[in-house]
């Protein structure tokens, strides 16, 4: 696994390399500065992966470990990214240039601890233990066809092992064969006959070579056979498509007679990869032809006859792996390639060669089952996915093929109903005659009721029939949970799925809204969850897949839901009782269901049904807003929003268990909806008032000593990822940040700023507690408080002496760039002097990295673009507060990780 991880890892830096050296030679340098950002992520990813490795290995051989900052290097990666956005030239350079210095230093150190660690090793004499010690026999080239393995497993097996030479050249040359076929076609000068029959001639001879060589090399041997057969086929081809056979009769009897001798061959030697060889080449004939293409009746017609032969080689040998790959390739090139090119005037015909292949398949379904009961009844056992395709894959895609065709026409789809109930009742009769095992007849069994069941809904009228469909399939599910039928469930999500998709078909293609119609289809979505869980042993039989689908399924009801209550409310509160009463039953519904106990079975499916909820209530905010705050008409929708954001806070908190099984997920939803709420206190400020309820909820969250769960939900990274978000937008885009003035900090705005500012570290010290990097960690607190606290200063310098305040203009004023240098300069001083008074190593080099900044600024924009004196005092201050930094605050000794008992 790690060898393959590691690939994947050289894959994906390649993948970027070349990515972003072509978008690079095309222009687009947005693509390359984000490849480069993630090239540049992703090694240190890797490296840290190692130097993790090597330190754990370090401190279990008692080997001193020094800490490793990756400040530097990310330091360096943002002033790159800022040069390259601002067309810094210098700036790139000088950051790439420290980029790499910092990281060869980090490789360097790397390297000497591999050495200590390799040392120690030796020293230690620990035996080394051999990587094979029993290496496993060898497989044979070709296994037998009645293996178990998978389809997939299977064809790893048959490409990847053996002779890989002979494979990739048996390739080539059929590949070679039809290049040829296509070049005599259109330059020889030899008539068309002689050349077709040339290569007909030479491809039996290669056919009976192999046959010849079989006693001495059977891998080889096979290979000549199949490519002398595959040939023979595409020179068929060619011949009848260009009229050398003048008859589809006599061209039929040629195809037949290639095709018995591939039967005969793959029979006489067992050869299941003979006649793989063959199939495929046979299925993808048509698609190589340089004259025309076939038409779709054409090639479903000549599918037929190649699932013909599959059927005999079936009938005698249970080749799983061949009816598979039929299934596959008639289903999905026949089957697509019948949509794509088929025509009205074709539909019956078409219809009439889907009922063919359907009972081709259900026949080898069925005696393919029989093969293998014969073989073991002991412990036969039918594998999931393909093997289950092959009983229930066949008769449902062939209705799908039907009900579609005839999409409007209730007899046909009727009829085909009855006609597919009638043969599989009597192939449960012919089961239970000749005592077949119980799960193939039972199967037998479900797939009539199913084509029954499909029957009431279909001769429904119009909306009537999608109702039906919903209906049926909760009951069916409901019968399925008191009866522990996995087939009866399944059938009820499929036939929930045909109601949805059939809703939409009103919606998109005939730009109709029934409201009957999607009520009956929403509330049987809602009745389908709530009755999975509301029973112990019904939830038990819940599987991923199942519990996928009610999350769908909760997220198209909600959808729905919120669609018919505005189509049913008339008048200005419209949109206000529409969210309360979605959110009053999402609450009712919870506590319906904490009453049942029901855990994480619920839990998904109502988070997902929450999305909705969340986007209406953004829509709702966007519509209030006017100029930057929030206006609502009246305290009735003031309230009513405020209430709906309380219950779903709820709605996230209750129960307590989804912190512990997602906390991303509840910390999200549940910050989300406390903003929500908060956004109805102060509606003239509204960056003030998004907060105020979340930075309250912070604080409780901080004392609650006892509860480390409240605590977890804190180190979310989304709710890292809001907070920063609000961080930045709020001091960006605020229009009242300058309301209620009353001295820099001791105002509304700087104050609340700086409370989000405590919060987000309180935050970033869980996460280093949970496993996030520490440079990541010290970067963000490094770059919040250089943010907020520039801002702080930007608004009294605005207020006080009328400098620019979020314009371009400020870049160029003397003042501002001056107050931001001895801002910064003096940040730094404040945290090396208590890192050193209190030898906290980590957060002197969190203040040195404010240094940097501070270097850079001066180096890069203030030599250049400000007034002379305030250049003059902008270096002299700067120079001095490092001085005294220098002198009082000298970095700490280097923390050693030791061994822990």
């Amino acid at each position: 696994m790690r060898k393959g991880q590691g690939e994947i890892r050289m894959i994906w830096l390649m993948v970027l390399i070349i990515v972003g050296m072509g978008s690079w030679f095309l222009d687009v340098r947005i693509f390359t500065y984000l490849c480069g950002l993630a090239f540049v992520m992703s090694l240190m990813q890797y490296i840290d992966t190692i130097q993790s490795r090597a330190d754990e290995i370090a401190v279990e051989t008692n080997i001193s470990v020094q800490e490793n900052s990756k400040v530097p290097l990310y330091l360096c990666s943002i002033i790159a990214i800022v040069g390259g956005i601002l067309d810094w030239e210098f700036a790139v350079g000088l950051g790439i240039t420290a980029w790499i210095f910092f990281f060869l230093r980090w490789l360097r150190r790397l390297e000497g601890l591999l050495n200590q660690i390799q040392t120690r090793l030796q020293h230690n004499q620990t035996p080394a233990y051999s990587a094979v010690e029993n290496p496993p026999p060898q497989r044979p080239e070709y296994q037998t066809a009645s293996s178990s393995s998978e389809l997939m497993e299977q064809l790893k097996q048959w490409i990847f092992q053996g002779n890989p030479v002979l494979k990739v050249a048996i390739l080539v040359l059929v590949i070679g064969i039809i290049l040829l076929l296509r070049f005599a076609t259109e330059h020889w000068q030899l008539s068309l006959a002689m050349k077709l029959a040339i290569v007909a001639a030479v491809s039996g001879a290669v056919t009976g070579l192999g046959y010849w060589m079989q006693s001495k090399n059977r891998s080889f041997a096979l290979a000549l056979e199949g490519l002398g057969l595959a040939a023979l086929f595409l020179t068929l081809f060619f011949a009848y498509y260009n009229a050398v056979i003048p008859t589809l009769a006599i061209a039929g009897l040629c195809f037949a007679l290639i095709m018995g001798v591939t039967l005969i061959l793959s029979l006489k030697q067992q050869s299941i990869e003979l006649a793989l060889m063959a199939m495929i080449i046979a299925y993808i004939a048509p698609f190589t032809l340089p004259v025309r293409n076939a038409t779709a009746i054409e090639l479903i017609a000549y599918y037929i006859v190649i699932n013909l032969a599959v059927a005999i080689l079936s009938t005698l040998r249970p080749w799983k792996m061949l009816n598979q790959i039929a299934f596959l390739m008639t289903v999905i090139v026949g089957g697509g390639y019948a949509f794509y090119r088929g025509e009205e005037s074709e539909r019956n015909a078409l219809t009439l060669l889907v009922a063919v292949h359907t009972v081709i398949f259900v026949w080898l379904s069925f005696r393919f089952s029989q093969l293998l009961a014969k073989e073991d009844l002991a412990q036969f056992k039918l594998k999931p996915a393909l093997d289950i395709a092959l009983i229930f894959g066949a008769p449902l895609v062939g209705y799908i093929f039907i009900y579609l065709m005839h999409f409007e026409e209730t007899r046909w789809q009727a009829g085909a109903s009855l006609a597919f109930a009638a043969v599989y009742a009597g192939l449960y009769q012919l089961s239970k005659r000749h005592q077949a095992v119980q799960l193939i007849s039972q199967s037998y069994f479900s797939l009539m009721l199913i084509f029954l069941a499909l029957i009431p809904p279909i001769l429904l009228h119009k909306q009537w029939s999608v109702i039906g469909w919903a209906v049926e399939g909760l009951i069916i599910f409901i019968y399925a949970l008191y009866r522990q039928s996995e087939i009866s469930r399944y059938l009820a999500m499929g036939l929930m799925i045909v109601a949805g998709l059939s809703s939409l078909y009103y919606l998109v293609e005939l730009n109709e809204f029934p409201r009957e119609m999607y009520w009956g289809l929403c509330l049987s979505y809602f009745a389908v969850v709530v009755v999975a869980n509301s029973r112990e042993s019904f939830r038990n039989q819940l599987s991923s897949s199942t519990i996928a689908f009610h999350c769908l399924q909760m997220l198209s009801a909600t959808t729905m839901l919120i669609v018919l209550l505005l189509d049913e409310i008339d008048g200005p509160q419209q949109q206000m009782m529409s969210l309360l009463i979605v959110s009053g039953f999402y609450l009712l519904m919870n506590e319906l269901m904490l009453r049942c106990k029901a855990t994480w079975t619920w839990l998904f499916p109502k988070w997902l049904g929450l999305i909705p909820v969340f986007v209406f209530a953004l829509i709702i905010v966007i519509d209030q807003s006017q100029q930057g705050i929030i206006v609502w008409p009246t305290m009735f929708d003031r309230l009513s929003f405020a209430l709906s954001g309380l219950m779903l806070t709820a709605l996230w908190l209750r129960p307590l268990l989804g912190v512990r099984t997602e906390k991303e997920w509840v910390s999200f939803g549940t910050l989300t909806s406390l903003a929500m709420t908060s956004l109805t206190l102060i509606p003239g400020m509204p960056y003030i008032s998004v907060v105020i309820l979340p930075l309250l909820f912070c604080a409780w969250c901080y004392w609650q000593v006892d509860n480390p769960d409240w605590k977890m939900f804190w180190k979310a990274r989304s709710t890292l990822l809001l907070m920063a978000t609000w961080i930045v937008c709020s001091q960006l885009f605020t229009q009242q940040a300058f309301q209620h003035y009353f001295l820099p900090i001791i105002n509304p705005f700087d104050l609340v700023s700086i409370a989000m500012l405590a919060c987000f570290i309180w935050m970033l010290s869980l996460q280093v507690k949970s496993g996030l990097d520490k440079g990541i960690v010290a970067v963000l607190m490094v770059l919040s408080l250089l943010w907020l606290s520039s801002y702080i200063v930007l608004r009294a310098l605005h207020m006080y002496l009328g400098t620019p305040f979020n314009e371009l203009a400020l870049w160029e004023d003397g003042t501002v760039q001056l107050s931001l240098t001895l801002l910064w300069v003096s940040l730094a001083f404040m945290t090396m002097s208590l890192a050193s008074h209190k030898q906290l190593r980590s957060v002197w080099i969190l203040g040195g990295s404010i240094l940097v900044i501070v270097t850079l600024k001066l180096v890069l924009f203030d030599l250049s673009h400000i007034g002379t004196l305030t250049r003059v005092i902008s270096f002299l201050g700067s120079g001095f507060v490092m001085l005294l930094i220098a002198y009082i605050a000298p970095i700490p000794e280097g923390s050693l990780v030791k061994k822990s008992h």
